[in-house]
């Protein structure tokens, strides 16, 4: 049996399985806007487990004596060693959303405003409503075209989230995990009571403090100036080489004010090391305590990195708790972390490129029963469809209209259903698609 001599803080539960697994030591790191991971390294003194069996099961792993943790599905589980008794066993926890970098789609969206777009993926992955939520203050008009070209479903939600400014974090329980998306700071809850600062633990109270902070801060964006109707004014330089495409001014202003704010956040950041296990990206920590009195004050955790051990549970007698200094570290829980003062506004950096589209392309015209092109004067609108379009309905949301000449110059006029078109791309961009002559001209 397991030694009762040390107490032991972390354990792991697994949805319909009974089990004596005990948690040697993990590792995790979660961040707002990106799926989290968890390492989990643990014992049992059962050496046949069925693996195959828990492959994919959902787990919590319990962090702290208040309950709080990370609950997870299995991603990869392993079997390897096995000494004193026991089999060392190894596992990944992983949010539900991380699956969704394992299908790679090219599929058009016409007429989907992003939250939509968003909310059609997951659902197509099983991540139904009772999983995600929406809450958004500001308004998303409809694209007229959007394009996911060679892109897995996660990377183009991280990508359109990211050029609208919405972010995204997990609020975790025994029960399940919820995705939560958002566009302000009041989404984002508090961990509860402020963490003290201090170097070291009250061995009367033995409260989790906060270890250390620095505050940091960046070199401003760079400013180019130019004048309109005779006044000057300034905007941010981009450093990214996408042109931003809007929907009304309103819409424009928007994402204007929001790259303002990206950038801004940036700016000033304070990174920290504690042994509070409430942390967690996407929360809003109080820190009290601190010789610099505005330090004390909310931080919005952006990312944090946790770590754990306790070697009791080989029946090994660890003295010492947690370690003073970086190298000492055998037993208890320690993390590193990044904040952002509370009344920054935080938005996902531009970090998921929209892919290019290397060369011209060919669509085949489509037109259904009594449906003609449209023409209005020197362009038509003619409905499409590309080879690569992986969604095989024939019907209109499987057909996209792109603009084109309505004169061809060609013997075979007017265009009919089934002809292919040749389609360029501006820019290379796999939103902006415009024919460019027929295949039977060439």
């Amino acid at each position: 049996m397991f030694s009762p001599a040390n107490q032991t803080q972390f354990s792991l539960t697994i949805n319909g399985f009974e089990h004596d697994v005990q948690v040697l030591a993990f590792t995790g790191e979660e961040g707002i806007s990106r799926p989290y991971l968890f390492n989990v390294e643990c014992v049992s003194e059962r050496s046949d487990l069925d693996l195959a069996s828990l492959f994919d099961k959902e787990a919590f792993l319990t962090l702290g004596a208040t309950g709080n943790g990370i609950h997870g599905r299995v991603y990869h589980i392993a079997q390897s060693g096995h000494d004193q008794g026991l089999t060392h066993y190894s596992l990944a926890l992983v949010p539900h959303l991380s699956y969704l970098r394992h299908r790679i789609n090219q599929r058009i969206y016409q007429q989907f405003s992003v939250p939509r777009i968003v909310a059609l993926i997951l659902e197509e992955h099983g991540i139904l409503g009772d999983a995600y939520r929406f809450r958004l203050g500001a308004t998303y008009p409809e694209r007229e075209y959007c394009t996911q070209y060679g892109e897995t479903d996660l990377h183009f939600i991280q990508r359109l989230c990211e050029e609208e400014g919405i972010h995204f974090h997990f609020q975790h329980s025994v029960q399940g995990h919820v995705l939560v998306f958002g566009d302000d700071q009041a989404i984002f809850p508090g961990i509860g009571q402020p963490t003290a600062y201090g170097q070291a633990r009250d061995t009367v109270t033995n409260e989790p403090l906060i270890k250390r902070i620095n505050l940091r801060l960046g070199q401003l964006p760079r400013r180019d100036s130019h004048r309109n109707d005779d006044v000057e004014q300034h905007l941010d330089i981009e450093d990214d080489d996408r042109l931003e495409r809007f929907t009304g001014h309103e819409h424009g202003e928007q994402r204007r004010l929001r790259t303002m704010e990206r950038r801004h956040a940036a700016y000033r950041q304070a990174e920290g090391q504690s042994d509070q296990t409430r942390l967690a990206s996407g929360h809003v920590l109080e820190i009290s305590g601190h010789p610099r009195q505005e330090w004390n004050a909310l931080w919005l955790l952006t990312q944090v990195i946790h770590e754990g051990r306790q070697p009791q549970v080989l029946n090994e007698d660890v003295a010492g708790g947690n370690a003073a200094h970086e190298g000492d570290f055998h037993q208890g829980y320690r993390n590193r972390f990044i904040v952002l003062p509370w009344n920054v506004s935080y938005r996902p950096s531009l970090a998921h490129k929209k892919p290019r589209v290397p060369s011209d392309q060919t669509a085949v015209v489509i037109a259904l029963q009594d449906e003609e092109i449209q023409s209005d004067g020197c362009l038509a609108r003619i409905k499409v469809k590309f080879p690569w379009d992986r969604d095989d309905r024939f019907d209109d949301k499987s057909r996209c209209w792109l603009t084109g000449p309505s004169d061809w110059g060609c013997e075979v006029a007017p265009l009919r259903t089934g002809m292919e078109v040749m389609v360029t791309f501006l820019e290379n961009d796999p939103d902006q698609p415009l024919i460019s002559g027929c295949l039977c001209c060439r």
